[in-house]
């Protein structure tokens, strides 16, 4: 297994509240000839792997052409749409089914979620350390 570890990234709190730390690790994003570097939660409440549309136009995707997917949640329903994406975490590449909406364009990063990251990763967050490690699957 591949082991690999990663700080917690630390994030300024609301107004009046202490920063938080969460596990935000860089990832690259790559399709066809495009590519993005961008931050990725990890994110063991989400099913699939979810991305801005923005980083889906940066990769070159004509978003919409994706299957459509609605996610709804405790706020307003999102539209996203599927694409086939390799992510690169720690020079580790995976091919991964990822949605993109235009509608998460405001979140600071993507999240890496059950479906795609949690099936080939073991997980473990270290919370006191603010440390999160991975272990990749065997093949």
């Amino acid at each position: 297994m591949n082991k690999i570890q990663f700080p917690y990234k630390r994030y300024p709190g609301a107004p009046g509240a202490p920063p938080t730390c969460r596990p935000v690790i860089p990832v690259t994003l790559f399709a066809g000839k495009g590519v993005a570097e961008f931050h990725a939660l990890i994110d063991s409440g989400a099913d699939p792997c979810t991305f801005p549309g923005l980083v889906a136009k940066d990769l070159g995707f004509k978003i919409e052409k994706g299957e459509r997917r609605l996610f709804s949640g405790i706020g307003d329903s999102v539209m996203a749409y599927r694409h086939t994406t390799l992510i690169t975490v720690a020079k580790i590449r995976l091919a991964v089914e990822v949605y993109y909406s235009h509608q998460w364009d405001d979140m600071p990063f993507g999240l890496l979620g059950q479906e795609g990251f949690f099936s080939r990763f073991s997980v473990h967050f270290d919370y006191k350390k603010k440390l999160v490690h991975l272990s990749r699957y065997s093949l």
